[in-house]
């Protein structure tokens, strides 16, 4: 019976698990953070190549307008958080409503920005739904995982800041031809862009934990494996 011992089940339940979970999370947040650095510093050097080579003609090149390629690239990045959310509703139970009403509400603001002109002030109440519950409901995820979404929100919040104040700022009457605009408008929609790319890869990171056995099921599966080895 010494074969049968609960000592010998608790390894091999326990440990897949915890290597499972970190494995996910981590394969998860390399690929998303490798693909925001990249498409972040695309946006940059293709802004700094219109601007210097092309006097802003190239206008797929130029941030600024919203139907460039970096413009729609934010729109999509934003469209994968809205889908990360209803995705994680759908495959978790804990708080699945509310994942549901975060998808709806980004989906929501993704037609604001894209049928209207971008107003900081319009966006700021339900970007500030946006934050409220995305901090809540990743909590308790992951710590790498909840750091990417927290860092997310961070940059969101100054590209948010950047469109009120500053060169760059939707009122600003400052001339567009000026490095000094184009690195403020650089790091404004570079910002707007890795947050929300940063948001869907911390969502779907964040589901590594949620994806396995809750650890009541699991004391009960191993109460269950010590009374078969008994």
């Amino acid at each position: 019976m010494d074969q049968l011992s609960p000592a010998r089940y608790r390894p091999t339940l326990s440990a897949p698990v915890t290597s499972s979970t970190a494995d996910w999370t981590r394969r998860v947040v390399g690929v998303g953070l490798l693909l925001t650095i990249a498409l972040v510093a695309l946006q940059a050097e293709a802004q700094a190549i219109d601007f210097s080579v092309f006097n802003l003609r190239i206008w797929a090149l130029n941030s600024d307008k919203h139907y460039s390629v970096f413009g729609v690239a934010s729109l999509l990045a934003q469209l994968a958080v809205a889908a990360a959310c209803v995705w994680r509703g759908y495959n978790v139970e804990r708080h699945r409503r509310a994942w549901f009403g975060l998808g709806a509400l980004v989906g929501g603001l993704i037609l604001i920005r894209g049928l209207t002109t971008f107003n900081a002030a319009v966006l700021a109440v339900p970007l500030a739904g946006v934050f409220l519950l995305l901090f809540w409901l990743t909590w308790r995820d992951p710590g790498s995982a909840r750091a990417v979404v927290w860092s997310g929100l961070i940059l969101l919040a100054a590209s948010l800041l950047l469109h009120k104040v500053g060169l760059a700022a939707d009122s600003s009457v400052a001339n567009d031809y000026t490095w000094a605009y184009q690195i403020t408008g650089m790091i404004k929609h570079g910002a707007e862009l890795a947050g929300w790319m940063l948001l869907a890869t911390g969502i779907i990171a964040g589901w590594g934990d949620l994806r396995l056995p809750h650890p009541s099921t699991q004391g009960r599966l191993l109460a269950e494996m010590e009374s078969v080895a008994r």
